[in-house]
């Protein structure tokens, strides 16, 4: 059994107790990276790395991203499973790209992205397009997050998932790597197309820290707000996300320490679910104001276009009746890849 490892967070350092310093990344090896997303890295390795404009950019998560693929490289492996939450899920994707591009192509990568967001800028093929390499994938949205900014990820099934045997080709430099390889989009409506394996969407009640793991009312970082009924969805998803990694051959040394089952936890949140809908502007969507303010907006789309976005809604399908997920009067179609309500 390989020991797993955490990678920090962007604009992050490694350790509470140690707060102005990080360890640092693993760039040279064993994979054979180009030397300009080496040296690109650099600035991100060891130090202080605490950086609110990096917070607002997300610069350094090639560097984390390059930084994972390698431990993982050098870990001896034949299987990687990856998990991540916010970049740290888009940095999944695109240490599974470093590995396929980079000298490790043909070892199964198997990816758990709770609330994908790379944020504003440009959102590069490799992070809108699975590799390869990747045997599957499990994304998890948040469904009542609306910061600006936070722009949902969901990228493509590969070939291998949908039956397309082409293989890419890899573009020049680190941030082309897929721009030649953008398949199926998983969001635009084909009511003719099988559903591809290994491909599974979630859809979740909370904001984004919520289905991080972020028990209070309002989805915020106030310990005096911390309720059983917002902690429900954090237990699900902890409650999903090691029942994949299970499945996938992790090993857990310790029991879980969530007693309620998946079933009981879907029910409560749906039974119980006034906090979730605060959260998002209320039970009822709709709005005198342009647009859906009240709706998350999401995207598979690669390039710098801030309008390249879906409304999450139009893309999931009516939500199951039973499960009062607030939608507006305008919520329509639903994309070929289907979505599963928590």
């Amino acid at each position: 059994m390989h020991p797993s490892v955490t990678i920090r967070g962007v604009a992050m350092n490694d350790w509470a107790d140690r707060p102005d310093t990080s360890e640092p990344l693993a760039l040279d090896g064993p994979l054979n990276a180009p030397a300009k997303l080496i040296s690109e890295s650099r600035p991100y390795s060891g130090g202080d790395q605490r950086s609110t404009a990096s917070v607002f950019t997300g610069w350094d998560a090639a560097a984390l991203a390059l930084h994972a693929a390698n431990l993982a490289a050098a870990s001896g492996a034949r299987r990687f499973n990856f998990i991540g939450h916010s970049r740290g899920a888009v940095e999944c994707v695109m240490a599974a790209w470093f590995l396929y591009a980079y000298g490790m192509p043909d070892i199964d990568v198997r990816i758990l992205a709770i609330d994908p967001v790379p944020g504003p800028g440009n959102w590069y093929g490799i992070l809108t397009q699975l590799p390869p390499n990747v045997a599957e994938y499990v994304g998890i949205t948040a469904w009542d997050h609306l910061d600006i900014g936070f722009d949902g990820l969901v990228p493509r099934p590969n070939g291998r998932m949908t039956g397309n045997h082409q293989r890419p080709v890899l573009g020049d430099g680190w941030q082309h790597l897929a721009d030649n390889y953008q398949l199926k989009d998983p969001l635009k409506p084909d009511a003719a197309a099988a559903q591809p394996t290994g491909y599974r969407l979630f859809a979740s009640r909370g904001r984004h820290g919520t289905v991080a793991g972020i028990a209070t009312s309002d989805g915020k970082y106030d310990y005096s707000k911390v309720s059983d009924s917002a902690a429900r969805v954090p237990h699900l998803i902890y409650r999903l996300a090691r029942a994949y990694l299970t499945s996938w051959g992790s090993e857990f040394t310790t029991r879980s320490a969530v007693t309620p089952s998946v079933l009981q936890l879907r029910q409560e949140i749906n039974l119980d679910h006034a906090q979730f809908d605060a959260m998002g502007g209320g039970a009822l969507r709709d709005s005198v104001r342009p647009g859906r303010p009240y709706v998350r907006e999401i995207s598979s789309i690669s390039g710098r276009l801030p309008w390249n976005t879906y409304y999450l809604e139009d893309v999931v399908g009516d939500p199951p009746y039973r499960q009062p997920y607030p939608v507006t009067a305008a919520r329509a179609g639903k994309g070929w890849a289907h979505w599963t309500f928590l």
